[in-house]
């Protein structure tokens, strides 16, 4: 018996956030751990979690990838706490990290609009924010990368 490609999205219709419009009619996807296939874009609580947790799992094997981390942890781990290196790191995605983005482009164009010629020192904001003395400092994985890199040469040589 074979399984139909195109049909009504079978998640929770009650609680999906596309509105009057469920259940949608799409290509179905693979059954879920409770049986019922749903289209792309669904947006049942399941299906949201399940995008959410693929979208921070492949940002996450991105920056370590880019920055040369070895996950010891089974089969590649995407526990960032079973990455190796010299700091530990916590990989976020989506729109909680949009408004962090915002103001560190923000800041690296300001930056550059004022770099004098032929300066090629990595760009970092630092946010230092009301209420303590401590600062977050924020510069591109790319960069970073680059810095740390650099760092782990030095010490070699020593």
């Amino acid at each position: 018996m074979t399984e139909e490609r195109k049909g009504e999205c079978q998640g929770n219709v009650d609680k999906c956030t596309v509105g009057a419009d469920c259940p949608i009619y799409g290509t179905l996807g693979r059954a879920g751990r409770d049986g019922k296939r749903r289209i792309k874009g669904c947006g049942d609580p399941q299906a949201r979690g399940k995008r959410n947790r693929t979208k921070g799992d492949s940002k996450a094997r991105i920056a370590r990838k880019k920055l040369g981390l070895v996950a010891t942890g089974h089969l590649g781990s995407r526990h960032e706490e079973d990455w190796s290196g010299f700091f530990r790191v916590e990989v976020k995605a989506g729109a909680q990290v949009g408004p962090i983005w915002t103001r560190f482009r923000d800041a690296s164009n300001q930056s550059k609009a004022s770099k004098s010629l032929g300066d090629i020192r990595p760009f970092a904001m630092i946010a230092m924010p009301d209420g303590t003395s401590e600062g977050i400092v924020l510069m591109s994985l790319t960069e970073f990368a680059e810095l740390t890199a650099l760092l782990t040469q030095t010490e070699g040589a020593r």
